[in-house]
């Protein structure tokens, strides 16, 4: 993910500027704020822009735990990201 300068990402890994915006760091609310969820810190954590569109368009809410293990599963076999090539997955536990 990148915050502040997307250019230096989309050079860094080879992308365009328009396929390195789905990678710009938002603020993705677990509990989300259409569901009664708030701007407090327990309630937020970093996702690219794809995660975070992405969760907000399922047609019903999954745990924030049960969403991090359906990215890593697609993850695994290079489904996630269109636009980055698959990578070895690592388990860092």
């Amino acid at each position: 993910m990148w915050l502040r300068d997307c250019a230096a990402f989309a050079r860094v890994h080879g992308l365009s500027r328009k396929q390195a915006r789905q990678f710009e760091c938002t603020a993705e609310h677990l509990l989300p704020r259409s569901a009664g969820g708030t701007l407090r810190l327990d309630n937020v954590a970093a996702a690219c822009r794809c995660c975070n569109w992405r969760r907000g368009r399922l047609p019903v809410l999954i745990a924030p735990e049960a969403f991090r293990r359906h990215v890593q599963e697609r993850c695994k076999v290079g489904k996630w990201h269109s636009t980055l090539p698959a990578r070895p997955h690592k388990d860092h536990r």
